[in-house]
Order: structure tokens, then C-alpha cells, then sequence
């Protein structure tokens, strides 16, 4: 016993080897309910999930103990009965197994140290580093180490990645039958694993033999189903996160399969159309979960490059931007959501911005300009932006602009930079239960991040309510209408070229993304937001309505909003004037108060029926109502066909105060624009536009360049020349506008 103590005290001074390495494992990722998406390789091609010992059940512990090592609490590292007889039959050759009767720690270190055991100088070897591990490790580590390590199968290894991968579960949930099933696996596991219907009956043979009179749990998966399930939320969430072991997400395994097969189908069923790639992202906005992430129309997908990541990828956005202009502008207090704006021909210097279907509507109320996406109304506002203005807000707001604001210029407005989905969606949110708080998506549980204020709570509220107004798209074939979900927030886009069909949705909690397209960046004239784009967001929807349900109540109204009676025509301020009124709403000392102007009442002369300055006393003048309408406005009004009572010509220059009832309005300058840098080259025939609008109609403007008369007529072209010039309209009531105009010109280099 003295010798045995003192070879046991020797080994002390051995090195201690290395069991096994907790770092080189695989990642498993869940869904938010805990069951298995993906298991990853490691660096040596191994499914292996580092399991703390606590973390295995009992009934797993004990199922290994029991058919591969009962002593294990009590031998120093080999069973010296088992080892003698082993050594004996080997000796005589009266087995047909030689060397066995392997301890856990003896196949711990076979395994790790790669011995050939078959041997006796190998089983020596064995045993040697059996007790110089039992030596310097406890028994539990050592369990735990093999636990971890052992072979349950192909590239299977250690009880975690077996549990999971056989049965869909942690390996603390293993009953007492699934622990013995797998127990079974480790002894012989080329032939044992239930890889194949060979192998499965193998392992049957084996049960009934070792459990002659018990029921075996049927193995539920294997690892080729573990690649089809979330894969590029698997590839997203592992390129943000170095976590190892198991990880949890927040992807709802449900509404991620329903999303998915709709995607699938609706690109399978307009491929005549030449829709072949689609994406789709779920997020809630209470807590910035991710909840379904379908990255393409198809993972394995070769052809349309399935395997690339489409929510991720950096794509133009067209007007799917928009709502946030008009967002910025209702809290600045530049418009309500009633306010009428102008969409009418446009040019700010070089820059003439158009429509998508390239004509002009007119007035429009902001709620109706924004749902029918029209650009000029989009542009008019970002340009009448305080700072910070749009290029800071979307900074702020997580997306990607490289250049700086004048660089874009104006058409930041319309989408002409690069985002993905996922910045999208962040954004949107602040729209949703974000109530005007940015924050980021949240992967692995709900967001406690505090965010950062970027809009109001009322013009978030607002900006949602408009787009409440957008119609419903129809299905492109059959008509069919999307009439079986709560109302619908959303809006569209579509890049310059046809290139991307975005839609998004806001319903209930949940902000919806949906984009089709090609990750070539082929165009196709079938990718426009609201006919290809539009019926795929109804449709997700649709698929989530009928999964989960989803609440048709409209969010709190916040505090600070006021219904005030508005103009049914102009949308301002109702007046005694206005013939109609309804409901609007007002963020309460922020929105404008301006009061209807386009209803006025006009002095007129009862005799020549023209419009006076002031009521005669001599009883030979009236009252009388009109629509009063900027020029451009009566220049469209007039193309369309459609007639408006003007109001007639004054008698005589009237001599009154601009504030008077009577007066006419000053005309406004609508080019050149005081903050524009007007350039030409010079040695042709470069002109700069003036154009200014009056009201009512019927009054000559005239146009000074500092003092020098130039031009008479509502738009005229002036001769450039470098230099700073005062220019000046003027109309035929001595009314005037001016503002200042700043002209260089470009030299240009040879070569």
C-alpha cells in the first residue's frame, strides 16, 4: 500500500494533460421556445456542443455509468479485476474482442489522445495516462469531459450534440429511455448510430439486448434537416456574435415557416412574370425581436444565389423612405397631416425631379401625397427641412451614407442611396411601438436598450395614421383583394431601373418587410413596389393573421394631439369661408395655424364685374366667394380639364397693406432659390429659370435682374453670367418677391 501511495503521489508531478478544449465547439442556435435551428461545425468538421456536466440529465448520467463503466466513482482511473481477465483472455486468445474492459477515463484518453489500444503495449500506454489524468483531475471532470467528447456517430460527438440532433432536445430533458438509447451508441458507434436503416436496426438489436423488456423513444431527426431550418438567421446571427455553445434567438419558429412558404410560393407562382428572388422580415416592435428572417426565395438555390443573404444587402429603397420626411416636417411644424401641398412642375437649378408616372396632380393633402408616393411634394419638404435635416436623421437612424449631405443633394429624398431590410425595419419601428425611439433589432431576447429619441410621439402616431389611407393592392392574377387582416400601415418602393420592389407594413405590433428582386441586379419592369412588392406584403400578412391573430385597435393616442375643425379643400384652418369642414388633426403648438386661404371672399364692382380694393359706400359693389389658386396650381387645373371660378381683374392698382383681406398675396419666387449654387460653362447658350406663382390669376409679372428689367411672364429664361445679382418679380399690383442668386461658372481643364 506504501508503494501504491507513493506512485500515486509521483504521478502528482507528471504534467497535467489537457482533457479535452471547451473552445472548439460548435454553436447551436434556437428559436425563442428553446428548440434547435442549426448546429454548426467546428474547426475540425466535428458536431460537438460543450455541455456542463449540471446540464445533462440525471437519467443520461446514469444510463452512461451503468453500460459503460459502474465503477467509475471508485476506480483510480482502470477496474483492476476487468483489466486482469482482459489481459488474460487476450493472453490466451480466448476472445474474439481483445483488450477490452475500457474504463470512461481510459476511452476518454483513447479518444483524445488517439491510441492504439489494440496492443498490450497500447492498453499499457492507456492505463498510464488513465491514472495520470484520474490523478489531476476530479471524477466529475473527467465525466464531463467525456460526456463531451465521445462518438455518438458520423461527425456526432458528446451527448449535447447527440441529443439535439437525434432528438430535438437538450440533453437535460433526455428521459430515462432516450439516455439509455443513446448510452448504446458510444460502444460501437460505425455501427450503432441511426444514420441509416442498417445502423437503426443495429441499434435495435442492441437495445433488445440490453433491454429486453423495455419500449425504445424513436429517433426524431438527423443532421441533414438541421440545414434548412432558418439558415441565413443561422449565418446572421453568427457573424454578430462570437457566443459559443447554445444560443438562443428570438425567431418564432412558426411564423418564420409560414413567412417562408409564402415567399416560396408566391415566387413559384409569378415566375411568368420573371420573379425569381424574394426576402421577408418580421420584427416586433415592442421589443425590436427578430421574429421570422427569410433571406432568399431559396437557401440551396444556386441560380438565383439563394445563398446570399438579401435582408442584409445594401439596395436602393426608392420612396419606401418617405413616411419619415413627413414625420420630420408634421414636428417641425410645417405641415398636419390635412396641409395641401403643391405637385407641380419642379426645378431647383440643374436638378428637375419627376414623378413616377411622370405628370402632376396638383393639390394634394399631405396624407394623399405621401400614400400616392409623389416625388415633387417629397422633395418640396426635405428641401424646407430645419437642421438637422434628412441626411442627419437618417445617420441617426442606423443607416449607411457614406458621402456627405451635398453630396446627395435633394434626391436623398428619393431614395437614391443604399440600405438593407434590417436598417429599414429599425426604422420603421420607430413608427410602430417605438413611438419615435430608434433602436437596433434585437437577436438573442427582447431589446432593454433606451434608444434615442428621433421623432415624436405624436408625429409618429400621425405619420402611421396617413399611411392607414394607402389602399390595398390586388393579387397580379385573379384580382383577388386583401380584405382578411386589421388594418394595414404601409408604404412601397421602387428603385431607379426597376431593380427592387419593397413593401413595408405596419399591423398591430409587428413592422413587416418584404422585397423582391434580383441579387444580380438585373431590372425587371415588373419590379414596382405596390403591384409586385404590395401583394407579397398582404399576403405574409394574411399568414401571420390566421397563425397568431393580430389586434385591429389603433395604438394610444398620445398626449398633445388636438382635433380642430380643417378646410375640406385646403386642409388649413377652417374659416367662415370654407363651404365644408371636417376633422383634422394637430400636434397642439407645434403644427402651423394657418387659416384657409383659398377660400376669400372678393370685393367686387356691381357694375363691370371686376374686383375692387375696398366696398364703395355709393352700394355698388358685392360680396362674393372664391377659390383662390396659385398660378401654377391654375396652369394644371386647366390641362386637366377642369374649370375654376377666378377671381376677375382688380379696376386699379390697389394702395393697401399686403395683410389687407383684399390684397392680393406677393408672388413667390419658385426658381432660383436663394441656397443653390447656380454653375455653367460659359462659350454657349446657358440659361437659368426664373419662374414665381401669384394667386387668383390674371396679373402680369415682371422680372428684375438687380435693377435691369429682363423679362415679363410667370417663367422666363435669363442669360447666365458669373456673379451675385439681386433678382425681383413684381406683379401689375406692385406686389414683389425677391432673393439673391449666386452664378459661377466652370472652367474647363483640356484633356
Amino acid at each position: 500500500m506504501t508503494l501504491l501511495a507513493f506512485a500515486w503521489v509521483g504521478l502528482g508531478f507528471f504534467p497535467r494533460p489537457l482533457l479535452a478544449n471547451p473552445e472548439n465547439t460548435s454553436t447551436a442556435l434556437l428559436d425563442r421556445e428553446g428548440k434547435i435551428l442549426r448546429i454548426t461545425l467546428t474547426g475540425d468538421e466535428m458536431y460537438r456542443i460543450w455541455t456542463p456536466l449540471d446540464a445533462i440529465s440525471s437519467e443520461a448520467i446514469a444510463a452512461t455509468l451503468s453500460y459503460e463503466d459502474r465503477w467509475f466513482w471508485y476506480h483510480p482511473g482502470f477496474n483492476p479485476l476487468s483489466f486482469t481477465r482482459a489481459v488474460v483472455q487476450n493472453f490466451r486468445g480466448s476472445s474474439r474482442r481483445p483488450l477490452g474492459a475500457s474504463t470512461i477515463t481510459m476511452q476518454l484518453v483513447r479518444n483524445r489522445f488517439r491510441l492504439y489500444t489494440r496492443s498490450l503495449l497500447g492498453k499499457l500506454r492507456q492505463t498510464w495516462l488513465a491514472l495520470l489524468v484520474e490523478r489531476h483531475y476530479s471524477k466529475r471532470e473527467i465525466l464531463e469531459a467525456y460526456l463531451n467528447t465521445a462518438p455518438y456517430g458520423a461527425n456526432i460527438e458528446g451527448l449535447g450534440a447527440a441529443a439535439r440532433i437525434y432528438y430535438r432536445i437538450p440533453p437535460a430533458k433526455l428521459s430515462a429511455s432516450q439516455a439509455k438509447l443513446l448510452a448504446l451508441i458510444p460502444q460501437n458507434p460505425n455501427r450503432r448510430a441511426p444514420t441509416s436503416s442498417d445502423n437503426q436496426s443495429a441499434l435495435t438489436t442492441a437495445w433488445a439486448r440490453n433491454f429486453p423488456d423495455e419500449h425504445a423513444d424513436t429517433v426524431v431527426g438527423s443532421r441533414s434537416d438541421l440545414l434548412l431550418l432558418a439558415p441565413h438567421l443561422s449565418d446572421r446571427v453568427r457573424a454578430l456574435s462570437n457566443r459559443r455553445g447554445e444560443v438562443k434567438t428570438t425567431l418564432d419558429r412558426e411564423l418564420h415557416g409560414i413567412t417562408e412558404r409564402i415567399v416560396r410560393d408566391f415566387i413559384e407562382r409569378n415566375q411568368t412574370l420573371g420573379f425569381s428572388n424574394a426576402t421577408a422580415l418580421i420584427v416586433d416592435s415592442k421589443t425590436m425581436e427578430v421574429l421570422a428572417y427569410v433571406g432568399s426565395a431559396g437557401y440551396t438555390n444556386s441560380a438565383i444565389q439563394g445563398y446570399v443573404n438579401g435582408l442584409n444587402a445594401l439596395r436602393s429603397p426608392g420612396s419606401a423612405l418617405k413616411p419619415f420626411i413627413y414625420a420630420l416636417a408634421i414636428d417641425q411644424g410645417l405641415i398636419t397631416p390635412d396641409s395641401l401641398l403643391k405637385d407641380t412642375p419642379l426645378r431647383i437649378a440643374n436638378y428637375q425631379p419627376e414623378n413616377f408616372e411622370r405628370n402632376f396632380l396638383g393639390p394634394l393633402s399631405a396624407t394623399e401625397a405621401l400614400v400616392r408616393s409623389r416625388n415633387i411634394p417629397a422633395v418640396q419638404l426635405a428641401r424646407s427641412l430645419k437642421e438637422p435635416g434628412l441626411h442627419e436623421f437618417f445617420l441617426r437612424a442606423g443607416f449607411s451614407l457614406p458621402r456627405s449631405a451635398e453630396y446627395y443633394g435633394l434626391s436623398l429624398a428619393l431614395g437614391t442611396f443604399e440600405v438593407s431590410m434590417e436598417q429599414i425595419l429599425a426604422a420603421y419601428a420607430m413608427l410602430g411601438e417605438g413611438k419615435g425611439i430608434y433602436r437596433p433589432l434585437s437577436w438573442f431576447g427582447p431589446s432593454h436598450e433606451p434608444g434615442k429619441r428621433l421623432l415624436s410621439p405624436q408625429a409618429s402616431y400621425l405619420t402611421r395614421q396617413m399611411l392607414l389611407h394607402n389602399p390595398r393592392p390586388h393579387e397580379l392574377f385573379g384580382a383577388r383583394s386583401f380584405t382578411n387582416t386589421p388594418p394595414i400601415a404601409w408604404k412601397t418602393g421602387t428603385s431607379f431601373g426597376a431593380k427592387d420592389a419593397w413593401a413595408i407594413g405596419i399591423v398591430d405590433s409587428l413592422i413587416v418587410g418584404v422585397w423582391i428582386g434580383n441579387f444580380d441586379g438585373s431590372p425587371n419592369p415588373n419590379f414596382v413596389g405596390r403591384d409586385a412588392a404590395g401583394p407579397l406584403l398582404f399576403s405574409v400578412i394574411e399568414g401571420v393573421h390566421a397563425q397568431r391573430g393580430l389586434s385591429s385597435l389603433p395604438p394610444p393616442l398620445p398626449d398633445g394631439l388636438k382635433h380642430v375643425d380643417v378646410c375640406a379643400l385646403s386642409g388649413s384652418l377652417a374659416s367662415p369661408h370654407c363651404p365644408h369642414t371636417r376633422k383634422g388633426w394637430i400636434v397642439a403648438g407645434v403644427s402651423p395655424r394657418k387659416v384657409c386661404s383659398v377660400h376669400r371672399e372678393i370685393v367686387i364692382d356691381s357694375q363691370s364685374g371686376l374686383r375692387v380694393c375696398r366696398e364703395s359706400d355709393s352700394g355698388h359693389t358685392t360680396r362674393k366667394v372664391f377659390e383662390v389658386w396659385d398660378t401654377d396650381l391654375l396652369r394644371l387645373f386647366s390641362m386637366a380639364g377642369l374649370s375654376r371660378q377666378v377671381p376677375p381683374p382688380f379696376m386699379k392698382l390697389c394702395n393697401m397693406p399686403a395683410s389687407s383681406d383684399q390684397s392680393p398675396h406677393p408672388p413667390h419666387i419658385t426658381s432660383p432659390q436663394e441656397a443653390v449654387a447656380y454653375t455653367f460653362k460659359g462659350g454657349g447658350d446657358d440659361r437659368i429659370e426664373f419662374s414665381a406663382v401669384n394667386d387668383g390669376g390674371g396679373r402680369s409679372l415682371f422680372w428684375f435682374v438687380d435693377t435691369e428689367l429682363v423679362g415679363e411672364g410667370s417663367t422666363i429664361f435669363w442669360r447666365a453670367r458669373p456673379g451675385r445679382f439681386t433678382v425681383r418679380v413684381t406683379d401689375d399690383q406692385g406686389q414683389s418677391a425677391q432673393t439673391t442668386m449666386v452664378v459661377k461658372m466652370i472652367t474647363m481643364s483640356a484633356g
